[in-house]
């Protein structure tokens, strides 16, 4: 990378701030702008000119604060301007000992932050069009789908602690249920459309489906989030990146449980968890690897982990074998 500029942005929903430093971290200015797409292209554009580079010449990082970034996430990606966006954790646990914070200083900590670490950079990539769709309309099946639990969920307590009051919730969310089943059902219909539109992206999610455990929103997740299987070279990173790998968490003479990292994708860790679930009960194999480690005396909680870990693994073999999982028969004399 022969980047010679650097410029840490620190974003929130209305504005972004920004520091820009050299590689010798000497300031050269700070800037407080709208956060929207021409105000970005604007000032970048305005920076080149001022410095005198070109775009290839500069570096821009940002925190990841999700559907926020997506402005600068556009514009970077428009102007040819390598963008770095980085986990909040890691920028934190690097800064240097600057007393007080706020928007300004939180700039500079992050433009400090991708010069010391600038070797370590992973340039940010668009998203390709199947993906965004599929991640957007995943989005509207959540949101959908939280409704329609948040609501049965006061019509069940309600129908074994207070009839009357069940009598009136019911008959005031029955067409709003009604409403949000249809809307979840089309929705599962333009997921399916989405996938079938790109006959690899259907391919991999049969692939996943063929393991007894991952269903096809599990499937669909491990598509978005990994775009579609090209972001990641072994079955390792995406354990790690998945949350179900432990790491060692030992000081001197302490020696404590290891833990699993913060950094780690929450959603894919949930739903493997809800996997993990699902395979100790319909998967012979795996359900006789825990009773076994049960019964040995592991953590319930430990022995669900490393069932995870498998189920990555598993997906990650299916992916780049492409054929589908043949389920081994455990010998129950072993």
């Amino acid at each position: 990378m022969d980047q010679s500029y650097f410029v840490g942005v620190d974003i929130s929903k209305s504005k972004v701030d920004y520091v820009v430093v050299n590689s010798k971290l000497e300031y050269l200015l700070h800037r407080e702008i709208t956060n929207k797409d021409v105000k970005l292209r604007t000032a970048l554009k305005q920076l080149a000119k001022q410095l005198e580079i070109r775009f290839e010449e500069m570096m821009v990082c940002c925190e990841d604060t999700g559907i926020y970034n997506r402005p600068l996430e556009r514009v970077c990606s428009e102007l040819g301007v390598l963008l770095w966006v980085e986990h909040p954790v890691k920028i934190k646990r690097a800064s240097s000992e600057l007393r007080g914070k706020n928007d300004k200083l939180d700039a500079w900590r992050i433009a400090e932050y991708s010069v010391r670490y600038h070797d370590r950079a992973i340039a940010h990539q668009e998203a390709s069009e199947l993906i965004m769709k599929l991640r957007q309309e995943h989005k509207v099946r959540e949101s959908l789908l939280a409704q329609k639990v948040a609501l049965k969920n006061q019509l069940k307590e309600a129908k074994s602690h207070d009839p009357e009051a069940y009598k009136l919730l019911h008959n005031g969310y029955r067409k709003v249920l009604k409403t949000l089943i249809q809307s979840i059902e089309e929705s599962d219909k333009r997921l399916k459309e989405l996938i079938e539109a790109d006959s690899q992206v259907q391919k991999n999610v049969e692939l996943m489906t063929s393991i007894n455990g991952i269903g096809i929103q599990t499937a669909i997740q491990f598509v978005i989030y990994t775009e579609n299987f090209r972001s990641f070279t072994s079955a390792k990173h995406l354990a790690c990146y998945a949350g179900v790998v432990p790491f060692s968490n030992e000081s001197g003479t302490v020696v404590k449980k290891p833990r699993i990292s913060k950094m780690a994708n929450m959603v894919l860790k949930k739903l493997l968890h809800t996997a993990a679930m699902s395979a100790i009960r319909f998967n012979k194999e795996l359900r006789v690897y825990y009773l076994r480690k049960v019964a040995e005396g592991k953590n319930k909680m430990s022995v669900l982990n490393a069932i995870r870990n498998k189920l990555v693994h598993r997906i990650f073999v299916v992916i780049q074998r492409q054929t589908p999982y043949l389920e081994e028969i455990p010998n129950p004399i072993r």
